[in-house]
């Protein structure tokens, strides 16, 4: 199967694991949902570890791989917050911001060279989330000075960066796909607890108090199959990174439109119009390779 359609798969399984997470983390302890989406992660990934299906690693790539769990989990914690204080129509959006930020970090770094057309998409984009920037403020007062935002802003950089790590690690140091994911699988879940017992644990009784729903199994589940999707493509050496992640984004269509029939949503026309830009700047950036 293409790189190309196994990131288009993966941008399927993101937007439906965007809605479980929602769900997981609507009105519930975030760092401690974070932990069980984790360890449901691990706990479904180690049997392929404990069956020998994974390469053995020395340390120094167990290092490299630490280094990814830890780029995501500060990913995840930005991200997870803001979106329990959110709008899901809102929050996904901005995650779209990633591959802008992604193609930056691509060309500055990796050596990848967009062309005309993807100039153009990126423009569109920006130009769309000054759109939404309007529209957001009917729902939430003035956009960009909204802490959420910003940390939902922070998050997507950081998972811009990961996606540009994964290039090197699978690309460059040829990392096998299913080895980084079992492994880090289980450096997330030890990263994602060690916050928990540091950051939630003792004051647990002043802070918002978890609740188990079977969701987080679900979270776990679909990011499973949308990460395998995401690594086996990454791993292509034609890929793109720049590409995959615009695709992956797209998941944006999912998890906005669900927002809107599911969780009932304000809807916007504005932040319809938004939207459509940025997914025909998305649409520019991919169809100009």
């Amino acid at each position: 199967m293409s790189w190309f359609v196994l990131a288009l798969l993966s941008a399927f399984f993101l937007g439906c694991y965007d809605l479980a997470k929602k769900k997981s983390v609507q009105d519930n302890a975030v760092r401690v949902t974070l932990f069980f989406c984790s360890a449901f992660y691990a706990l479904f990934m180690c049997p392929l570890l404990l069956t020998g299906h994974c390469e053995s690693l020395p340390l120094q790539s167990h290092v490299y791989l630490f280094g990814k769990a830890a780029i995501v989990g500060g990913s995840w914690i930005l991200t997870y917050n803001a979106l329990a204080h959110l709008p899901l129509s809102i929050a996904t959006t901005i995650r779209a911001l990633a591959p802008v930020f992604t193609i930056f970090i691509a060309v500055t770094f990796m050596g990848e060279r967009p062309f005309a057309l993807q100039w153009i998409g990126v423009a569109i984009c920006i130009c769309s989330y000054v759109g939404l920037s309007l529209a957001g403020r009917k729902e939430m007062g003035h956009f960009f000075s909204n802490g959420w935002v910003i940390c939902m802003v922070l998050g997507t950089l950081l998972a811009a960066c990961s996606g540009v790590y994964d290039k090197f690690i699978l690309q460059r140091m040829n990392f096998d796909p299913l080895t980084v994911q079992v492994w880090f699988s289980i450096y997330m879940a030890l990263w994602q607890f060690a916050i928990c017992a540091v950051t939630w644990f003792p004051t647990r009784h002043k802070t918002t108090p978890f609740k188990f729903r079977w969701s987080m199994v679900l979270v776990a589940v679909l990011l499973i199959v949308a990460d395998r999707c995401y690594f086996v493509a990454v791993s292509d050496p034609d890929a793109l990174i720049s590409i995959i992640t615009v695709f992956r984004r797209s998941s944006v269509l999912i998890s906005f439109f669900a927002g809107l029939l599911l969780f009932k949503e304000r809807k916007s026309k504005m932040k319809f119009v938004a939207l459509l830009g940025v997914i025909l700047g998305i649409c520019l950036i991919a169809l100009g390779k």
